[in-house]
């Protein structure tokens, strides 16, 4: 179901990273059949998808695309959109949107799926109310923004179909259709649509170097990246338009995609916020020099317990004080399983040497990470726990 260009492209060259910690530099190819083979100047490496934790080509650079629409995907994902148009009804079959995606390739969405559209969002302004609906749709209509006259009209209807230059739609039990150049935005009732199944595990995240960030099963990679997204469709473009891929499946978690129970003590009557995937600092975690984009960033003391109910067998992580921490910087990493302590570090310190932890899990029902108080309680102590994760064996 997408539509793209014929280019065909060298396999892609990159850098490899396994769940067991290997990384491996060299070609990279995916069969339909889920097998991974990275072919190094050591000879080949074959591996099951589900054992791949990322992919990052080499010399790949983000490309700053300008697009002019926004569609919403009730599966969660936003996509930046350069074009949009639609399909109506016919031969049974539903009405379906069709967006052209940054890359230049196009997809074809079921329209129950999209949760919300923005048209011509850089050239008008964001019609008023937009954002609240976005939020809170209503339960069992579709609200359109109508531009016209220089005057923006918002209006609860039941949409019905999306066309090439027009949409369909009944208000008060009439009929009417509306031309695409005069609709400024669709937010979709709660109950006019539904979210699709998830692709099963191991799911992809496909990142294109246009921006776009899409998820689902990846069916292959060579000259082209294929990967069929919980909507049904199947992106298809070259292989040179990617920029990563990020595999998850349940043999590996990250402990920023789980959710938990917080226990902080304040430090000088305040209580610092806890992170996913940053520091206090910013985004992502400096450790020694070296950047990680995951983790669980903390300021002492503060405890995280989660709930793994006995899915997994080792937890890992890489600690340490992040580089744009405070000079005084001192604090103590713990890790508990099933609330007995399993590890303690040393201090770390502003400037010291990242670790690598390593705690057996032997199925545990909760894992807790915690940060202490050090000598100099609390003075730029911007503790990381990075690239946290929870594997099965």
């Amino acid at each position: 179901m997408a539509l793209l260009s014929a280019a065909v492209t060298a396999q892609a060259e990159g850098e490899v990273q396994t769940i067991d910690g290997r990384a491996f530099q060299g070609s990279f190819v995916v069969a339909a059949n889920g097998e991974v083979t990275v072919r190094g100047e050591s000879g080949d490496t074959v591996i099951g998808i589900e054992e791949l934790v990322s992919f990052v080509p080499e010399g790949v650079r983000a490309r700053n695309v300008r697009t002019e629409h926004r569609v919403w995907l009730r599966s969660g994902v936003d996509l930046p959109a350069r074009r949009l148009s639609g399909r109506g009804p016919a031969d049974g079959e539903p009405s379906t949107l069709l967006v052209g995606l940054p890359c230049g390739a196009s997809i074809e969405l079921p329209l129950s799926a999209v949760r919300a559209i923005r048209h011509g969002g850089l050239s008008r302004p964001q019609p008023a109310l937009f954002e609240r609906d976005l939020l809170e749709p209503p339960a069992n209509e579709d609200v359109i923004y109508a531009i016209g006259g220089g005057k923006s009209q918002r209006s609860l209807v039941k949409l019905t179909a999306v066309r090439e230059r027009s949409i369909d739609f009944v208000l008060r039990g009439d009929e009417y259709e509306f031309g695409l150049d005069g609709l400024a935005g669709v937010v979709f009732g709660e109950n006019t649509g539904f979210a699709p199944d998830r692709q099963a595990s191991p799911r992809t995240s496909v990142i294109l170097t246009t921006g776009e960030k899409l998820e689902g099963k990846l069916l292959e990679v060579g000259e082209r990246v294929r990967c069929r997204l919980d909507e049904g469709c199947v992106l298809d473009v070259p292989v040179s338009s990617l920029r990563e891929l990020r595999v998850s499946s349940d043999k590996l978690v990250w402990l920023n995609d789980l959710e938990p129970r917080v226990e902080q003590t304040p430090a000088f009557d305040r209580v610092w916020p806890w992170h996913n995937n940053r520091s206090v600092a910013g985004p992502g975690f400096l450790l020694g020099g070296h950047r990680y984009e995951r983790g669980v960033g903390l300021v002492p003391r503060a405890r995280l317990t989660y709930v793994i109910a006995g899915r997994f067998d080792v937890f890992e992580a890489v600690i340490g004080i992040d580089d744009r921490g405070g000079p005084a910087a001192h604090a103590i990493f713990r890790v508990y399983v099933d609330d007995k302590q399993m590890f303690e570090s040393k201090p770390k310190v502003l400037g010291g040497a990242p670790s690598k932890v390593r705690v057996e899990l032997n199925r545990a029902k909760t894992l807790s990470i915690e940060v202490d108080f050090g000598k100099n309680y609390d003075l730029g102590d911007f503790c990381a726990f990075a690239d946290a994760r929870l594997l099965q064996k």
